[in-house]
């Protein structure tokens, strides 16, 4: 498969955070979609459940189970903590913690509450301490691919937009829509010190890489850069640096097409679903 230098140039050339960081905000934007699910009747619902009896064809399911909140809550829906433990694999929370952090308003913060979950993770005591990348198929019925799971669970936002919106409610898409532009935003340049080690290697020195500054990693406060393609061309296309543009171009097919596992592809794919997903959010939200 070619890539198209361009759209790899687009999807990538843009400010960047962690990737431990990026799975708290998938979790956000997920918990974000359920509360909108809510205002749906609930035979119609499928946002936070979970299946729990596989059936006997692939990707089948005789049994979805919906989020439960605690016995003693009073509540018919789940809060984040409890939508955390749905998903699976989720950490217990110190007396005192919280998964949520909130706004001056008191409302989830999506930042916040993706750097809570991520210290969370990764101060659990497990072996080995880490944001898991739940299964789509905890998380939304009907779904079993992740890439699936992002266009469904926008859909189904997009859907309830379209006969729930309310100048009160409003504000549920406004801050889903934050929060996946905040994901496109990590995921674009999760692997950028893997682009950048590779690219110098097989680059070399004709072709001098342009680096993006991204400021400071908002959970380790570290600093971050990835490489900025689009000057990167074309610096190399000012000086005439010969075939500079072919060479590129074969170094991002070659590190995104390769066979068998390969992350950086991977890590495109869901990129590219996010994108769409953005654009589509606009041209179906439009009133």
């Amino acid at each position: 498969m070619r890539v198209s230098l361009y759209l790899i140039l687009s999807y990538l050339s843009i400010a960047a955070w962690a990737g431990g960081y990026q799975g708290c905000l998938e979790r956000v934007w997920l918990f974000q979609a359920y509360e909108i699910d809510a205002l749906n009747p609930r035979q119609f619902q499928s946002i936070g459940f979970k299946c729990t009896r596989l059936g006997a064809a692939a990707k089948t399911c005789d049994g979805w189970t919906p989020c439960r909140p605690g016995s003693t809550t009073g509540r018919t829906r789940c809060d984040f903590g409890e939508l955390m433990k749905h998903l699976g694999k989720a950490p217990t929370v110190p007396r005192g913690d919280s998964w949520v952090g909130l706004d001056d308003s008191g409302n989830l913060d999506a930042e916040k509450t993706a750097k809570n979950c991520y210290r969370l993770f990764t101060t659990s005591g497990a072996k080995d301490p880490k944001v898991n990348n739940f299964q789509p198929e905890h998380a939304m019925k009907g779904t079993w691919e992740f890439n699936e799971f992002i266009m469904k669970l926008s859909t189904k936002v997009n859907e309830t937009f379209r006969i729930h919106k309310t100048d009160a409610n409003k504000h549920l898409w406004e801050r889903f829509d934050d929060t996946r532009a905040k994901i496109s935003v990590a995921r674009a340049a999760d692997h950028g010190p893997f682009v950048i080690d590779e690219a110098v290697v097989k680059l070399g020195d004709s072709i001098p890489l342009s680096k993006q500054d991204l400021g400071l990693n908002p959970v380790t406060g570290k600093p971050q850069e990835t490489v900025d393609w689009k000057k990167t061309v074309q610096e190399a296309m000012k000086k005439g640096t010969p075939g500079a543009t072919e060479k590129i171009r074969a170094f991002l097919n070659e590190f995104y097409t390769r066979e068998g596992v390969n992350p950086a592809r991977d890590h495109l794919q869901v990129i590219k679903s996010y994108k769409r997903v953005g654009d589509r959010n606009q041209s179906c939200r439009r009133s």
